[in-house]
């Protein structure tokens, strides 16, 4: 069985025709006399409206993943199809004008932002770069009704990333995300250094922006609770590769593969009556990083339901 799988999991407005398709994607880096397989063999699709949640662990190529989809690194070998168009292999003036359909938010917005520029300049530069507006009424106007859709005081627009909070910076970063009216929006680790209050704003704008917009999200985390939450389909990754895949209920609630399921029982549970004894990942963890002649094994998923791929073990 091949490890690409099809897009499903009941997206309001997903169609039979994925906007973005990703086959046998790899990503190596080298390392001295060594090299580190940060992405290896994967694929996977993702449908027009849908979320697709990313999970695994710390080191396990969600973020380089995500990296590779929109094109801000190379990869190994693969290939990315955005909206019928290969962009695998294209170069920086061929490439821009497919930049508009995918942008990304990243996990520190106030890392994300240039702190000696006023927020509204961040989010005019995309419409500036692309050639959408000119500077003037008309730009100050398509600044302000983007702080607008994203719950900001458009009268905000001249002051500093520092003048805002966390929650505040990352509804500008999607802001500017939006500015280009972007199909595809990755998510990279988006709400998890925000308070779980805050945390929950912005999860509920994203969610509403989707519902609005059309957008297919890419979500990249390690927050169970929150991928459960805002999830269509759900790709877990192992050490670089795909290890099951499916849509968000039968991956919570008949997970199959064995880290799978010790990423679940790992996730805390308020209520004492509810908890029971969980086995604990012990041993030291693989490491990524193999020989230059040396290569790791490759997992192959397997159909165990509808649309529910599962790794061999």
């Amino acid at each position: 069985m091949t490890t690409a799988a099809p897009a499903s999991g009941g997206a309001a407005g997903a169609t039979a025709t994925p906007l973005v398709e990703v086959t046998e994607l790899r990503k190596v880096f080298p390392v001295g006399r060594a090299k580190v397989h940060a992405v290896e063999y994967v694929s996977l699709t993702l449908g027009r409206g849908e979320t697709l949640a990313v999970v695994g662990e710390s080191g396990c190529g969600k973020s380089t993943l995500a990296q590779l989809i929109v094109r801000l690194i190379d990869p190994t070998g693969g290939r990315i199809v955005l909206d019928g168009v290969d962009v695998t292999t294209l170069g920086p003036r061929a490439l821009r004008p497919h930049r508009r359909k995918m942008q990304i938010v990243f996990q520190d917005p106030f890392a994300s932002l240039d702190p000696r520029r006023p927020v509204g300049r961040a989010v005019a530069e995309p419409l500036l770069v692309h050639g959408e507006a000119r500077k003037g009424a008309e730009l100050d106007e398509r600044v302000a009704s983007l702080f607008t859709r994203v719950g900001l005081d458009p009268d905000h627009t001249r002051q500093f990333p520092h003048q805002f909070s966390g929650g505040q910076r990352q509804r500008i970063c999607i802001a500017r995300a939006l500015a280009l009216q972007p199909e595809l929006v990755v998510a990279d680790e988006a709400v998890s250094a925000l308070d779980v209050s805050i945390q929950a704003q912005v999860i509920n704008l994203m969610m509403d922006l989707q519902d609005e917009l059309g957008l297919s999200y890419l979500f990249i985390s390690h927050d169970l609770a929150v991928v459960e939450r805002v999830s269509h389909r759900v790709a877990v990754m192992y050490l670089g590769q795909i290890v099951e895949l499916g849509p968000r209920s039968a991956v919570f609630e008949n997970p199959q593969h064995s880290y799978t399921k010790r990423l679940l029982d790992a996730v805390p549970i308020a209520d004492p009556r509810l908890r029971r004894d969980r086995p604990l990942l012990t041993g030291e963890i693989p490491s990524p990083v193999w020989g230059v002649d040396d290569e790791p094994e490759r997992v192959e998923l397997t159909e165990v339901e509808p649309s529910h791929f599962v790794a061999a073990e």
